[in-house]
């Protein structure tokens, strides 16, 4: 057998493999079990809403175990601001903005 014909033939292989594999990966991901591939689960941490300050600071809501944190973000540094009962899941015309949350926190200090 020719070393051309093999070295085609096992690279027509490994592009079938590879693309067998982006395969199952894009249909898990679209018709698969929600967060089936990742590894937070359903009570894991989730950001509610982001607010950029600069260029690398933001403050974040993140909703962990039934609670809202209000995190302050750096590129060096993470710090707890303020921390609420989570309120339960509304619909999305009912969901709170951001500014709302903010105020809340800033309130209670």
């Amino acid at each position: 057998m020719d070393s051309g014909t093999t070295i085609l033939t096992t690279a027509g292989y490994l592009f079938l493999l590879l693309g067998v594999i982006f395969l199952a990966y894009w249909l898990l991901k679209r018709f698969g079990v929600p967060g089936a591939l990742t590894s937070s689960g359903p009570n894991g941490p989730r950001l509610v809403n982001r607010l950029m300050l600069g260029n690398r600071q933001s403050v974040a809501v993140v909703r962990y175990r039934d609670k809202d944190l209000l995190l302050g973000v750096t590129e060096h540094n993470v710090t707890l601001l303020a921390e609420e009962e989570a309120a339960p899941e509304a619909a999305p015309a009912e969901r709170r903005s951001f500014a709302s949350v903010l105020k809340r926190s800033a309130g209670r200090d």
